[in-house]
């Protein structure tokens, strides 16, 4: 069921409640806070679920999970790759890093100064037993992303869903206190390298999406000028890093990520059978990925096109967030941690609701969300804007180019046509973007920090692609 409009009959009962009565009654529930459980995956475009209505078997166990929740149909990421996107996504604050190198390689330090405060943070200063599960080398201790966790597990050794799934059972059987838990957890299975090749494979493989019209990919070059040049690279070639010796099908490698997708699917469903009933659950992903949309192939982080901001989120808990229903209305990973808070905190987030660029996202599904007009992604690079209610979208890229479209058509650049009904959207959402720049995304790596690798972290980096 999709919903795109809802009445509610509410009948009201006025009290006066002073706010330390507020307080008394926050305390009182303490005692039967929900863990809290959200699931990030890496590069995991929604497109490619079940439950989004793709035609592969990917997803059972999310899907499943999509029947008992909610799933938002068009949710963005804040940006397009995983330093521009989880700060925000963290925080519920829109928040930008500007450096460039940063942005790309992994390793530094303070990407996310501790001057910001996280999801975490506040879930551990309510009583939460705060544990993290992370193996992306931009999330690695030092990052900034840290900041709140009692735990935070990272592991240099592999990125493999199922090692870290593990890990994350042995701790919950272990785990004895009694404090709710929040728990966050990354995997990084559907972002190249794709490394389980027989993952389902052979579901997918000569399936009609395999035998459809096809292409052949280039790999791309190394740069002889620029031996350092990223492996994910893919401007309008296979990434180095996706590739496999002999395969050039553009079908094959949408196969691979397809099954890891499987393979990831398999690891969330174990997770979610351990997980408590009074759980809130929240999948999601960084940012998306780009199939060869825009000549960019297996690949993020190269523009702020909407293929590499839609990403899932699938939230399933007591109360409204359950019933399998479909909201269509346009939503920002944004929101995730306002939504979380009100619900585990509502007279801490009712006094504290402006301290967030997101919003609850219990006002979408009550059609209460009238007062949002625009949602917002970024890059160093290139600003765009969304209107929320039209279909129209506006980029405005750091050397003055601009774009603006008709959603879903990111090809067709509507402000060549120089059309009047253009200019005027144009106009306006430029405007609104630019009154928005002059305080937000505040930049959130103020003091970035370069530190010695050690011989294993850089064996790593570079096994993934981020360091040559």
């Amino acid at each position: 069921m999709i919903i795109k409009s809802r009445v509610f009959v509410i009948i009201g009962i006025s009290l006066s409640v002073t706010l330390s009565g507020l307080l008394v009654i926050s305390t009182l529930r303490k005692a039967s806070l929900p863990n809290v459980v959200l699931i990030t995956v890496d590069a995991l475009r929604p497109d490619h679920l079940g439950c989004y209505g793709y035609a592969r078997n990917t997803s059972p166990n999310i899907d499943n999970l999509a029947k008992q929740g909610v799933c938002f149909l068009n949710c963005f990421s804040p940006g397009s790759s995983t330093t521009s996107a989880m700060p925000s996504f963290l925080s519920g604050k829109y928040l930008n890093i500007y450096n460039k190198e940063a942005v790309f390689n992994a390793g530094l330090k303070n990407i996310l100064d501790q001057k910001f405060t996280l999801l975490s943070e506040y879930l551990k200063h309510r009583g939460y037993y705060t544990a993290a599960f992370v193996t992306n080398g931009h999330l690695g201790p030092g990052s900034g992303f840290e900041q709140g966790f009692s735990r935070y597990h990272f592991d240099f050794k592999t990125t493999d869903g199922k090692d870290l799934t593990s890990e994350v059972l042995c701790f919950l059987s272990g785990y004895h206190g009694k404090k709710p838990l929040f728990i966050w957890v990354h995997y990084m299975d559907t972002h190249i390298p794709y490394k389980h090749e027989n993952a389902c494979l052979g579901d997918f493989k000569n399936d009609f999406l395999y035998a459809k019209e096809n292409r052949k990919l280039r790999v791309t070059p190394i740069d002889t000028f620029n031996k350092s040049q990223n492996a994910y690279s893919s401007d309008g070639n296979l990434p180095r890093a996706a590739h496999i010796g002999g395969k050039s099908s553009l079908n094959y490698y949408v196969m691979r990520y397809d099954a890891e997708i499987r393979y990831l699917d398999d690891q969330v469903g174990r997770l979610l059978e351990h997980l408590r009933k009074n759980s809130i659950i929240i999948i999601s992903s960084d940012h998306g990925e780009s199939l060869g949309e825009h000549n960019r192939y297996f690949a993020h982080g190269e523009n702020i096109f909407d293929e590499a901001l839609r990403v899932p989120l699938i939230i399933k808990d007591t109360g409204l967030f359950r019933g399998g229903f479909k909201i269509d209305a346009a939503v920002s990973s944004v929101d995730i941690v306002p939504t979380i808070l009100s619900r585990v905190n509502p007279p801490w987030y009712f006094f504290n609701k402006n301290k967030f660029d997101g919003i609850d996202l219990k006002s979408v599904i009550l059609g209460k969300n009238k007062k949002r007009k625009y949602i917002y992604s970024f890059f160093p690079w290139a600003f765009s804007i969304r209107d929320a209610g039209r279909s129209f979208k506006f980029i405005l890229n750091q050397d003055g180019g601009e774009e603006l479209y008709f959603l879903p058509d990111e090809n067709t650049n509507l402000i060549a046509a120089g059309s009047r009904e253009a200019d005027l959207i144009k106009s306006e959402l430029k405007s609104n973007l630019l009154d928005w720049l002059k305080h937000r995304p505040v930049r959130c790596d103020i003091n970035v920090e370069r530190t010695p690798l050690s011989d294993e972290e850089r064996d790593n980096l570079k096994s993934l692609g981020y360091l040559q």
